[in-house]
């Protein structure tokens, strides 16, 4: 099996068995290949934004990967496990089911598509402490939770399969997009026939295992062209004969063209 940098972490555990106000927040940098095994939280639902790098997120729900710039909801008592193929800014919200709508979107797993606002209020929070006072931090807190219900639910996420040599090989992808191992070189590795291989994949995924390994390297290049990268180096590197093949191939992913997101990247760092 191709070398994979795994770091496995207990889950965070508060200090408390009921949460000091309806909102409790921290935020953490971890290292590539960080892996927390399975945990729930009984009382409280977590919403993760990872505001750098990528999340899996596994749990009875399914298997699937956060895309960049989003944010995941894990309602209270559902046993789930993470993993972190990149090193991550995780800024982990508990919230109280009790200020959350009874019925919709959060009684169920989701990932939320993160508006403008709603990232600079997530930031915000690291200026205020975790035991705020009633008054304007409370209100800032207030303001969040009401633009989390107006959040849009995002429609695509990469499915991850179940079985444990099918996501090891998925984690050793995610970390490392540009690898260029065929279907066979993978089945020798895992201990599998390539037939059984593509078949399992597929079961478990709804995705032949190239499609899926395109969708990762695209995922990888909107990061990319985020910090600058031209989109001729980063068609390349995801191993597109020709740019405008690239191009038409993230443009159909991600609804726009590798140029624009180049284009507000430049205009952030200006």
């Amino acid at each position: 099996m191709s070398k994979l940098r795994i770091r496995e972490v207990k889950c965070y555990e508060l200090p408390f068995s009921e949460l000091p106000r309806p909102v409790y927040w921290f935020n953490e940098f971890f290292p590539a290949g960080t892996w927390a095994n399975q945990h729930a939280h009984e009382k409280w639902g977590e919403l993760v934004y990872v505001s750098s790098g990528k999340m899996a997120v596994c749990s009875p729900r399914g298997n699937f990967l956060v895309p960049p710039h989003c944010m995941v909801w894990i309602p209270p008592g559902l046993t789930h496990e993470w993993y972190l193929p990149d090193v991550t800014n995780d800024r982990s919200l508990f919230i109280s089911p009790t200020v959350l709508p009874p019925e919709g979107r959060f009684k169920e797993q989701c990932v939320l598509s993160v508006s403008p606002l709603v990232r600079e209020l997530i930031m915000a929070l690291a200026d205020i402490p975790p035991l705020y006072e009633p008054g304007p931090d409370a209100r800032l807190v207030q303001t969040l939770l009401d633009q989390l219900v107006r959040l849009p639910h995002v429609q695509f996420s990469l499915p991850l399969p179940t079985d444990r040599r099918l996501l090891h090989l998925c984690a050793a992808i995610l970390q490392a997009p540009s690898l260029s191992k065929t279907l066979l070189q993978w089945s020798e590795e895992i201990g599998m026939s390539e037939r059984t291989l593509a078949r399992r994949f597929f079961m478990e995924t709804g995705e032949t295992f190239g499609k899926w390994r395109s969708k990762v390297r695209l995922l990888n290049a909107m990061e990319r062209l985020q910090t600058g990268e031209s989109v001729t180096a980063v068609s390349l590197s995801c191993g597109y004969s020709s740019v405008s093949a690239f191009i038409v191939a993230f443009k159909r992913m991600h609804g726009v063209p590798p140029g624009l997101v180049l284009g507000q990247s430049a205009n952030r760092m200006a």
